[in-house]
């Protein structure tokens, strides 16, 4: 018999970090209030924080992963309790092959986030510890969350804790970007929220049980949120308005994920926050809160709406062009290193979206890919750099030269990392980069050298740079004192570039996970194409209920 932690794994994972937090909160109130006595110091928090964070990825790897079977090809370790049924509102959690990636990369990243920022935060250490156990909840929550409302409350939690360890804990203009952030974030998620709100409306007319599931649970009768019939044009229901086709709702919810993710010319907030953020900060929005914009484009845009899908793809495949050509452009005009590095993230991850909106198999499960290497290269990027600030008190890339000399183990990570970002054979990169560039060539050709000519520009600003950094003049006297990376330092980096090699030269693992999910969510969009009527109460717009006995204990 399957005992409570096995059956309930997935939330387990997610509520973790926020009990520890809670636990904290509880403890300290306790001993304040009751016990009139001080609470353990914050530096206990932090210590606390990582290793629940740390726990969490055990739980992931030993639970999901190795839970997870790929030959089944369902969301699997489903878990299911009703809130207020006569709402449709359920907490509802599973994954799937692509969740479980991102899963993995968030819980595995969280706590060599909290390791890099070990001496820089300034300022009180249980409020920072708290919002970190926060943020990886919320993050880990909106992956595997199966109802839409759900899915939308993690998203939040995961926007307002970043607020925070952004404006409190960061820069001097930490606040001013901070509140920037949040502002863009807000106006997506309420545009996000209301064409919610009407496909809701639509599927309560057409299937008369209130549903906010993104799959039927078991056959129960009530059609799932996803299995909405949305009408491609007024034309085709004329008892509709036209903010309630498939191309209107489609663009509400495409542009809120655009300014998540963030794709030019929505990406305002994007480098001010990553600057003025903590090392833990930079690198969790970077790796893992920008993600989820990208996984809801595949979870809810591409199967809800598949002919909008289609219709904008040129648009979108348009917009990552252009945001991989400026953003290769602005890297190269940089002088603040911290930001040269946030525009290199912002073109892979216009990238990213080119192989999504390709709408072919090798493309899609390439930007699935290249969101784990991405997630894992910028991480140890923003790491390096934050250690070199800590040394320097200074982002400027005229304040570094000749690093090589004084730190020739920072140097030799820097490169090696480096060369993961541009995607060097044998790395996370180079796989990613290789399956969007062998799906989308044959869709669009001119595209794709566009795309490639952008990406070699954007990696050549970017080993320009760091050149200059480790092998150029050591001219600057502060430069020749520099303590190389002690050994905390380089576990933090080491354990990045580990599985930078792993998934380089062994994909596979990854690839049998994703693979089947991505297959299911465009043979999906291909039957809704050959049904220009809408889509059928019958039609599988996304993966059913894996039940307990298809999936491994």
């Amino acid at each position: 018999m399957a005992t409570p932690l096995a059956s309930n794994i997935v939330s387990w994972v997610v509520f973790l970090p926020m009990v520890t937090a809670l636990a904290l909160l509880g403890a300290r109130v306790v001993a304040t209030t009751i016990f009139n006595r001080g609470s353990l110091p914050g530096s206990a928090w932090r210590v606390i924080a990582l290793a629940s964070s740390f726990v969490t990825f055990a739980l992931a790897f030993a639970g999901l992963w190795q839970g997870f079977d790929p030959e089944v090809v369902d969301y699997q370790l489903v878990e299911r309790l009703a809130w207020i049924p006569s709402l449709g509102l359920n907490y509802f959690v599973g994954i799937d092959g692509i969740s479980l990636v991102l899963v993995m990369l968030t819980t595995f990243v969280v706590p060599i986030a909290i390791m890099s920022s070990w001496n820089e935060v300034e300022g009180p250490l249980r409020s920072y510890s708290v919002f970190l156990l926060l943020l990886e909840t919320g993050i880990v929550g909106a992956l595997v969350s199966l109802n839409v409302i759900q899915l939308f409350f993690f998203w939040e939690l995961s926007l307002i804790s970043s607020f925070f360890i952004v404006g409190r804990f960061g820069g001097i203009k930490g606040l001013r970007a901070a509140v920037k952030y949040v502002v863009f974030g807000a106006s997506g998620f309420f545009l996000m929220l209301a064409a919610t709100l009407i496909v809701y409306r639509l599927n309560l007319e057409q299937g008369g049980v209130a549903n906010f599931d993104m799959a039927d649970w078991l056959n129960a009768g009530a059609s799932g949120f996803m299995d909405t019939r949305v009408a491609v044009s007024v034309a085709q229901d004329t008892g509709i308005g036209w903010w309630q086709t498939q191309p209107w709702l489609f663009f509400a919810f495409a542009l809120a994920f655009a300014i998540k993710i963030p794709l030019i010319p929505f990406h305002g907030w994007y480098s001010d926050t990553l600057c003025e953020a903590p090392t833990s900060g930079s690198v969790i929005v970077s790796a893992l809160v920008i993600k989820l914009g990208m996984f809801a484009f595949l979870r809810i845009a591409l199967p809800l709406f598949p002919f909008a899908a289609r219709e904008y793809a040129p648009w979108l495949c348009g917009l990552a062009l252009l945001g991989i050509g400026i953003s290769g452009l602005l890297a190269l005009a940089q002088r603040d290193v911290k930001r040269l590095v946030g525009y290199v993230s912002l073109a892979h991850v216009s990238f990213i979206v080119l192989g999504i909106f390709s709408l072919e198999h090798h493309a899609v499960v390439g930007a699935v890919v290249h969101m784990l290497s991405h997630g894992l290269s910028i991480s140890a990027l923003f790491i390096l750099i934050g250690f070199l600030v800590e040394r320097r008190s200074t982002r400027e890339l005229s304040s570094f030269g000749g690093l090589a000399k004084p730190m020739p183990i920072c140097a030799a990570l820097f490169g090696v990392v480096t060369l993961g970002q541009i995607g060097l054979p044998g790395t996370s990169g180079f796989v990613g980069s290789f399956l969007i560039f062998l799906g989308s060539l044959p869709i669009g050709g001119f595209a794709t050298v566009l795309a490639l000519a952008g990406m070699v520009l954007v990696g050549g600003g970017l080993m320009r740079a760091i050149g200059k950094m480790m092998l150029g003049p050591l001219d600057q006297a502060e430069n020749r004192g520099l303590i190389d990376l002690n050994f905390r330092e380089r576990v933090v980096v080491m354990l990045l570039v580990v599985p930078i090699f792993w998934v380089g030269l062994y994909p596979n693992p990854i690839l049998r996970r994703i693979e089947p999910s991505v297959s299911l969510i465009l043979n999906a969009m291909s039957r809704a194409a050959e049904n220009p009527g809408g889509v059928e109460p019958d039609t599988e717009l996304v993966v059913r209920i894996a039940p307990a006995s298809e999936t491994r204990p």
